[in-house]
């Protein structure tokens, strides 16, 4: 009698524990402020707003609340976008509806991820998480074209492998270099970097950071990944359970620096219907201010990364 009542109160458990990840985890969205020194970086001094993994759906309404209060609140400088922003082509309207949403002083540029490519099947999720290439979990396309037109409608830099040099409000150069997803192509780097000034500023851009050696190679100042949702499920003592990337699961979110080069990987906004869960893992967008002699009080802390 009294390991039935434990079974019972172990599944009441889980059940709230379930609902708790489905329900109201996935929509506590935050925004993460990172101040970094732009001088130590050699960039100029900048504001970027990050999104990644929107995984947008068609049902996506609080997502897009939660960004138009992003938007009230302030202005920036870039608008980075780093790829898995559909998760089915019903999610077109609501990319629209983001891009019209933010008015980027300098510019917004934006790579794809996977899902941009092709939707996940509920019945292979398992491949998906479970193992680092799984094309075979997608069941269908998805319109990365119709995605890319999108975003060059808006004004938006499609970057495949591809750099674009820009000029901060201040007037000094640097470039932006976006390289496709590692998870489903193999990015060429040497295009990325092709016809840049060696000594110009570089920031990257990847949905996977599985080029993240490659990048820091390269000598990139700063560079912003998404793909692994920070985990999306962490666990106390133990951290992000799976990642779905080369890199360790310890640098599965946060700010991290390499050999001279600073990199950010953030949690994302969405999760995919197929895996509609989080936990100790809130959703959220990334607000990077490079600053000109910042008060060192303010700086974030960058952890070593310690890739080998």
């Amino acid at each position: 009698m009294q390991a039935v009542t434990y079974m019972v109160l172990g599944s009441g458990v889980a059940a709230l524990l379930l609902a708790w990840m489905v329900l109201v985890e996935r929509q506590r969205f935050r925004v993460r402020r990172v101040v970094l020194d732009a001088g130590s970086l050699g960039l100029p001094p900048l504001k970027i707003l990050h999104l990644t993994d929107a995984h947008f759906h068609g049902r996506d309404r609080p997502i897009l609340r939660f960004l138009q209060g992003v938007r009230a609140r302030e202005d920036f400088d870039l608008l980075l976008l780093t790829g898995d922003m559909l998760d089915s082509a019903a999610g077109l309207e609501s990319v629209e509806e983001v891009l019209g949403m933010f008015a980027p002083r300098i510019g917004a540029l934006a790579v794809l991820g996977g899902h941009d490519y092709a939707h996940l099947s509920a019945l292979k999720a398992y491949r998906y998480l479970l193992t680092h290439r799984s094309q075979q979990a997608f069941s269908g396309p998805n319109p990365a074209d119709d995605l890319a037109d999108c975003l060059r409608r808006h004004g938006a830099r499609v970057l495949r492998d591809a750099s674009a040099t820009l000029a901060a409000t201040d007037g000094r150069p640097f470039a932006v270099a976006g390289l496709r997803d590692a998870f489903v192509f193999e990015p060429d780097v040497d295009a990325a970097w092709s016809g840049l000034e060696p000594d110009l500023p570089v920031i990257a851009m990847a949905h996977s950071p599985d080029v993240v050696w490659d990048v820091c190679a390269r000598g990139a100042r700063l560079a912003f990944f998404g793909h692994t949702h920070g985990g999306q499920v962490r666990l106390p003592v133990i951290g992000a359970v799976v990642t779905r990337s080369r890199i360790p699961r310890r640098l599965a979110h946060g700010t991290f620096r390499h050999g001279n080069t600073v990199f950010i990987l953030n949690n994302g906004l969405g999760t995919s219907p197929a895996i509609p869960y989080r936990l100790l893992c809130p959703p959220e967008v990334t607000v990077a201010e490079l600053r000109t002699a910042p008060d060192p009080a303010e700086l974030t802390p960058i952890r070593e990364a310690r890739l080998g």
